[in-house]
């Protein structure tokens, strides 16, 4: 039986990369609008078993569902239902027109609202946030820890970090280029001209979608937002942080030492940098099964599904 997702309706991809069969791309009602998704439906384990547990994605600045797009199947793979969406103002994802409509508290109330539509309230799902996801996933797991079964912070830093400044400061230059000059900081392989059917295009159209009030209120996010160590401490909610070993976009030795603060598993990812979903992804996987694992045995079975 397919995963309801209340309120869905079906969407067109966004660009040319070839996707796996498996995968469901739709919309989801949201504050923002319809937010774009990719779903990667797991089977019941055998005959009238229970639906798989859920695990949510959410990509990080300059990012967007596709980010994963070849990561959920192996999710799929590993016996997990897994969703991935992209934020306001993200590839197709619809674009408030504001700055001021790019808060965190924004951001917060989608993330929120994906998740009930999700089954969140009715079975607790896992929490992945990557990057500027994670800084959200946080803030939406304080909001409203109930939600969720665990809290994974993946590639994200416990404080602004020396290049989220940079990229505060260059807000006043976002002018038509500057989503390519933000993508180019963070995807330094991103092309100038079309590449065919590949990620490198995706990444290139995706540029050209970003709304400058969305790269503007990013950037004031990242190079702003609080320390949430105690509130999340306070959700009681079981914590992983996990990091590429190569990651530049925080500083590295800032992630042990603010897991152990925050109660947290900790894994650093050989072989990757900040992408580990596309740079090593099946030790990404390792990663988030094991502590998944370990504390789906302490959850609640789930059940049916709710919704239409």
């Amino acid at each position: 039986m397919l995963t309801p997702i209340v309120g869905a309706v079906p969407h067109a991809p966004f660009g040319p990369e070839p996707l796996d069969e498996d995968l469901r791309i739709m919309a989801i009602p949201a504050p923002a609008g319809g937010l774009t998704a990719t779903l990667a439906q797991a089977a019941p384990a055998g005959e009238g078993g229970a639906e798989p547990v859920r695990a949510l994605f959410i990509p990080g600045f300059t990012g967007s569902k596709e980010d994963f797009s070849s990561f959920l199947p192996m999710v799929q793979d590993a016996g997990y239902t897994a969703l991935a969406y992209s934020q306001r103002g993200q590839a197709d994802s619809a674009a408030p027109k504001r700055t001021r409509e790019y808060r965190i508290e924004n951001y917060v109330e989608d993330a929120l609202a994906v998740a009930r539509s999700f089954g969140a309230q009715d079975v607790p799902v896992h929490l992945v946030g990557h990057s500027f996801g994670g800084i959200i996933a946080r803030a939406t797991a304080i909001a409203d820890p109930t939600l969720f079964r665990t809290l994974t912070i993946f590639s994200s830093g416990p404080k602004p970090g020396p290049r989220m400044w940079m990229m505060h400061g260059m807000r006043l230059l976002y002018g038509p280029l500057g989503a390519r000059i933000a993508h180019r900081l963070i995807h330094p392989r991103m092309p100038k001209e079309p590449q065919g059917n590949s990620h490198l295009e995706v990444l290139r159209l995706r540029a050209l979608a970003t709304p400058m009030a969305g790269l503007r209120g990013i950037a004031k996010i990242v190079a702003r937002f609080p320390d949430m160590t105690e509130p999340l401490r306070a959700t009681g909610l079981p914590l992983n942080v996990v990091v590429g070993a190569n990651d530049t976009m925080w500083p590295v030795q800032w992630y042990e030492p603010w897991a152990k603060r925050l109660g947290a598993s900790f894994t650093l990812i050989p072989d990757a940098a900040h992408s580990a979903q596309l740079e090593n992804p099946s030790a990404l996987l390792e990663a988030l099964t094991a502590f998944w694992s370990a504390n789906d045995e302490a959850a609640p079975e789930p059940g049916p599904a709710q919704g239409a």
